[in-house]
This record gives C-alpha cells, sequence and structure tokens, in this order.
C-alpha cells in the first residue's frame, strides 16, 4: 500500500485591489495540498475560488485588517493585510 506524501500549508500571501466601482477584491493564495481556505469571520460576503486563489469581494466601506486562513490535513496559515479605502 502506498502512502500518499502531503506538503503542509506555506507561501500564504494575501493583496487587493480597488475595482472602478470603489469595491475591493481581496485574493489569498497559497502552496501545499488539499488547501481549504476561509476569512476573517465578521465579513458577511462569501468567497470565491478560482486557480488555487480564493477571491473575497468587499463593498467600499470596508477598511481594516483581513486575514485569510489556510488549512490542510497537515498544517495551517494564515495572513493578515490592512485594507486602505480606496480612493
Amino acid at each position: 500500500m502506498l502512502e500518499e506524501s502531503r506538503t503542509q500549508v506555506s507561501s500564504v500571501s494575501v493583496w487587493y485591489k480597488c475595482l472602478a466601482s470603489k469595491d475591493i477584491k481581496v485574493h489569498c493564495s497559497a502552496k501545499g495540498d488539499d488547501l481549504t481556505y476561509s476569512w476573517t469571520s465578521d465579513f458577511n460576503t462569501l468567497s470565491q475560488l478560482e486557480n488555487g486563489i480564493s477571491t473575497l469581494t468587499l463593498n467600499k466601506g470596508h477598511h481594516g485588517n483581513v486575514t485569510c486562513y489556510v488549512k490542510n490535513h497537515v498544517s495551517q496559515s494564515h495572513k493578515t493585510t490592512v485594507l486602505q479605502p480606496c480612493p
């Protein structure tokens, strides 16, 4: 029987971009196998996962800390970024 090797969560990265509508798209990516993403729990919005990047869309009123949590069966990690108001 072959044992599956799994890699731990590493290189968590969070970045954001202001949209023309003044909404904010916050992105999170990480390295590892079978990753599960979650975000700071006080946002009343759903995230999308595409090409291994989790994206959260927030309205223009959000600013302050946003944390992306990433986990798998081996380990977990997180990264926080500070959102500035869009110009």
